[in-house]
């Protein structure tokens, strides 16, 4: 199974890519196939990948002091592992697949030599990686302000 390309441009890049980028991109980067139930990304395992979830859903689970807690939900076009690929620390949660899933895996050894070759590309990822993250961050923000006015008898 190769990657779609197409879906790509509109769902992740949001702009179209060079023929030479669409080469790289489909000699490097890696189609994943997981089943209902199957780990993506484990809590506590390296973070040398970012995956792209392309069909299905997975959950988002951290355990804390030995009680699982869902923190999520990854639906098509949204990343997984970007937290430890771009600190390079463990990976934070666990990525089990809801569904049957098709998921990009990109290295960070691939990204490193992206950057040798093609840096516009490079940014592209990059940008996406951090329009990502800043969304997170902004869900975290209005999770944390419900919560603090809830606690604060100030129920929404």
């Amino acid at each position: 199974m190769g990657i779609d390309l197409n879906w790509l441009e509109q769902h992740f890049f949001k702009q179209g890519l060079s023929d030479t980028q669409k080469a790289l991109i489909n000699d490097n980067i890696e189609v994943c196939e997981y089943t209902k139930g199957d780990v993506i990304v484990a809590q506590g395992s390296p973070g040398d990948a970012v995956y792209v979830i392309h069909t299905g859903a997975a959950s988002i689970d951290c355990n804390c002091n030995g009680e699982n807690i869902r923190v999520g939900t990854a639906k098509p076009g949204d990343l997984v592992g970007e937290m430890s690929f771009l600190t390079e620390d463990e990976a934070s949660a666990t990525v089990t697949a809801k569904e049957d899933c098709i998921v990009y895996k990109l290295s960070r050894d691939v990204f490193t030599s992206f950057m040798r070759t093609d840096p516009d590309l490079v940014y592209a990822i990059f940008a996406h990686l951090l329009t990502h993250t800043a969304n997170v961050i902004r869900q975290m923000n209005a999770e944390k302000a419900a919560i603090q006015h809830y606690m604060a008898g100030n129920r929404l």
